[in-house]
């Protein structure tokens, strides 16, 4: 049994797969199972599969025989895996050689269940490290001190966490099928409130391709965007609500802000690009009717959460669902 199973979702990203797996081929620590789930890519992500796991016996290549999306094709890597511990990673990224042995040895000396890192964005250079104690703690002290976990995108990134698979197994965790946009933060979430004890390394062991136009984080249009920021806001209300987490720090105050500052820029981006969908007009009303903007506007209330007026207005303008105000202040101005 391999002391690390890392699972690594793999869909159309051939220009950037052999590059990924060496970075995993030469890490230090020699214990580890490299499970690669392709998703019925339609490039030749498929034939670098299959040389790769011919040459080294440590990747083990699955085949879905029909494409899943992310979060199946990381549940698909957790049922395989036999690793102690497991980590995940994409395909289209590296990682430092040391990543994986230091998150190990910090995780056995401080006996924990989850551990953390920060990461570096490339080939821009831009390190993250994000705002939680680098000390062993419980969940609620790790997110104590965290005032912004959802705008910072503190707990995005599954790739940056290492996880004990016997954890895993124990809560039964998995992830959500059904979201197939923003997936990651649910399951971190998830898991990182169950935890009994977290602890995070300031180091940015993990490299972030910034550049890959094929991300589904770059496409102008997609499809499950709607349904899944829907879901993934509905299932961290509900953690949010089991845990008492808004006791330790302002997380739904945070997230109704971002909801409103960030994720209709979004939904309107993508009802822009969205060649199928004519009727703009009519597109602005089922997004500002959309329950978790109801929601956050409630939440967020009367504050002017924007620098200038005129953002402002147009804030009010969802706030009380004016569509017609909404699409001349968005699609025209």
């Amino acid at each position: 049994m391999a002391l690390l199973s890392i699972i690594v979702p793999v869909y159309n990203v051939a220009p950037y797969l052999e590059e990924g797996l060496n970075s995993l081929l030469k890490q230090d620590l020699r214990d580890i199972e490299i499970i690669c789930v392709d998703d019925k890519s339609t490039d030749n992500s498929l034939q670098i599969l299959q040389k790769y796991s011919s040459l080294d016996n440590r990747l083990i290549l699955i085949q879905h025989n029909q494409n899943k999306g992310l979060s199946a094709t990381r549940n698909t890597g957790i049922k395989n895996a036999k690793g102690k511990y497991i980590a995940f990673f994409d395909p289209d990224d590296s990682v430092e050689s040391n990543m994986y042995s230091s998150m190990i040895r910090r995780m056995e000396e401080d006996s924990c269940d989850i551990i953390m890192c920060g990461f570096r964005t490339f080939p821009d250079n831009h390190t993250v490290i994000p705002n939680f104690p680098t000390e062993p703690c419980s969940p609620y002290d790790f997110i104590r001190q965290n005032k912004k976990i959802h705008s910072s995108n503190d707990l995005c990134f599954s790739w940056r966490f290492l996880f004990k698979r016997q954890f895993l197994t124990e809560k039964k965790l998995s992830f959500i099928e059904e979201i197939r946009y923003a997936e990651d933060m649910v399951f971190n979430f998830n898991a990182l409130m169950q935890a009994n004890r977290v602890t995070m390394l300031p180091q940015p062991l993990y490299n972030y391709r910034v550049n890959n136009p094929t991300s589904i984080m770059k496409q102008k249009y997609n499809p499950f965007m709607e349904d899944g920021l829907e879901r993934q806001v509905k299932e961290k209300r509900r953690i949010i609500s089991t845990y008492r987490v808004d006791s330790y720090t302002p997380i739904t105050m945070d997230m109704s802000e971002d909801i409103i500052k960030r994720f209709t820029t979004m939904l309107f981006n993508n009802l822009w690009n969205n060649s199928q969908e004519v009727d703009k007009k009519k597109g602005v009303k089922r997004i500002i009717n959309m329950p978790m903007i109801r929601k956050a506007s409630q939440v967020v209330g009367f504050r002017n959460i924007y620098p200038s007026w005129k953002e402002y207005m147009f804030y009010l303008a969802i706030k009380f669902r004016i569509s017609s105000l909404v699409y001349k202040l968005y699609f025209k101005s």
